[in-house]
């Protein structure tokens, strides 16, 4: 009898080897680095929350940037002072806000990696879209990551009470950096810039003087703003 229940032990335990060593565990392959490579959102717009294991997952892992990514970029808005607020129907607003946007998509092709740029417009969008929104957008017309800017400027009051003939302007841009894939936002980066400038022949009123430097503190702003992510995406391995 004890021999009988030795073999049916000996058995058991024969097959709990064999179910062991049959089974698999899948994880996602890890890096050069040693760093799992996310492929997939872990985000869910329903629950809007995280769990513990997708946190994990998140906070080990990393995006890998592909070699030729199509950018798609979306002015978030802002704000700008009463002399910096440039009109559909004014020649030189219009002007202005293609300047702006000449620069900044120079300023993302010096990514080696940036292979076309593309504007979303809020009749993709909607007009007030949240960040779910304008991830579905991006995926629309088929961008492999999304950038999102805000521009914020004014005139220096205090400078402007003292000098008439003179003005100083800053201007200040947020600017993220979204991967459509996975949905993490891998760059982020806010620049601030000042300019000033001095009554020139060509400025009739002293508005015209203002808006000039708004203009030109702006631009320095976004293209400053626009050459850190190209950097960080030059820097992607």
């Amino acid at each position: 009898m004890r021999n009988f229940n030795f073999s049916r032990v000996v058995i058991a335990l024969f097959a709990l080897v064999q179910i062991s060593c049959g089974t698999t565990y899948h994880r996602t392959s890890p890096t050069e680095s040693g760093d799992p490579v996310l492929t997939e959102s872990l985000f869910d717009f329903k629950e809007r929350t995280l769990s513990e294991a997708d946190i994990q997952r998140i906070l080990d892992g990393r995006i890998q940037a592909r070699d030729s990514i199509r950018l798609a970029v979306f002015n978030f808005g802002g704000s700008t002072s009463r002399y910096g607020t440039w009109r559909w129907y004014d020649e030189e607003s219009l002007k202005s806000q293609q300047q702006l946007l000449d620069t900044l998509s120079f300023a993302l092709s010096r990514s080696h990696r940036v292979q076309k740029v593309m504007m979303l417009p809020p009749m993709v969008t909607g007009l007030k879209p949240n960040i779910h929104q304008l991830r579905e957008s991006a995926v629309r017309v088929q961008a492999d990551m999304l950038l999102i800017y805000s521009l914020h400027s004014d005139i220096f009051q205090k400078y402007r009470a003292f000098k008439k003939d003179e003005a100083k302007a800053f201007a200040t841009c947020e600017m993220v950096l979204m991967d459509i894939r996975t949905g993490l936002i891998p760059h982020t980066n806010v620049v601030t810039r000042s300019a000033s400038t001095t009554k020139l022949q060509g400025d009739f009123t002293e508005e015209e003087m203002q808006n000039r430097v708004l203009r030109t503190a702006t631009l320095e702003t976004l293209l400053e703003a626009g050459n850190k992510a190209a950097a960080f995406l030059n820097e992607q391995r």
